[in-house]
């Protein structure tokens, strides 16, 4: 038998609809800026092909008017002895009034170590990445901010993994009846496109 080496693209296309085909509550008065309140923490288990493969999880925490908001994203699929793909994310961001005030990243992905780090200026976003530095609007959201359904209504979001910035692309979806552990939520699915991402996610109706 052949192991068949997965690419990183299509692996995270497959997975997160499972990572965040999850209802997520939505935040009174969403908009092009997020709430200053944080929302519950998240977290997820990731499957693939019926088996899981690993877990996604954000932590809200608050502290002299910030929101710090941490991302952990762990990957890892098996065949026999083989590993055909591993991802790993650690994220730390710092918000306040809506804004993003720092962004602190790491990833490997294909053993490849990517760090990102940002801090807000008088002239926007400034980020450091792979690519080098890059200014991005001081309003943006990043790839990591799908708890919030704000990033729906972006054109463009501050890369986490990467550094620089993505196009998203987003459908709405007809509202369904979703059974949620053992109970029924009324959810608003979105489909959404990235150039690394895609899936779909469910927010609830509650302000």
């Amino acid at each position: 038998m052949h192991a068949r080496r997965l690419t990183r693209r299509k692996m995270l296309a497959t997975l997160l609809a499972g990572a965040s085909g999850a209802v997520l509550p939505s935040l009174a008065g969403a908009g092009p800026r997020l709430n200053s309140g944080a929302p519950a923490d998240r977290r997820f288990s990731v499957f693939y092909e019926g088996s899981r493969i690993g877990g996604h999880s954000v932590s809200f925490s608050r502290a002299t008017g910030q929101t710090q908001v941490a991302t952990e994203i762990d990957l890892k699929v098996k065949a026999f002895f083989l590993t055909l793909f591993a991802f790993g994310h650690r994220s730390e961001e710092t918000w306040q009034d809506g804004r993003l005030l720092t962004l602190k990243s790491e990833t490997i992905e294909e053993g490849e170590t990517l760090t990102v780090s940002g801090v807000a200026t008088e002239g926007g976003f400034r980020l450091m990445g792979k690519a080098g530095p890059y200014l991005a609007s001081a309003a943006a959201l990043t790839t990591n901010s799908l708890w919030s359904p704000a990033v729906l209504e972006q054109d463009l979001l501050i890369d986490a993994q990467h550094g620089g910035v993505v196009g998203i692309s987003v459908r709405k979806l007809a509202a369904d009846e979703l059974d949620i552990l053992g109970r029924k939520e009324r959810a608003t699915g979105y489909r959404f496109i990235t150039p690394f991402l895609a899936g779909t996610i469910w927010y609830d109706e509650m302000n």
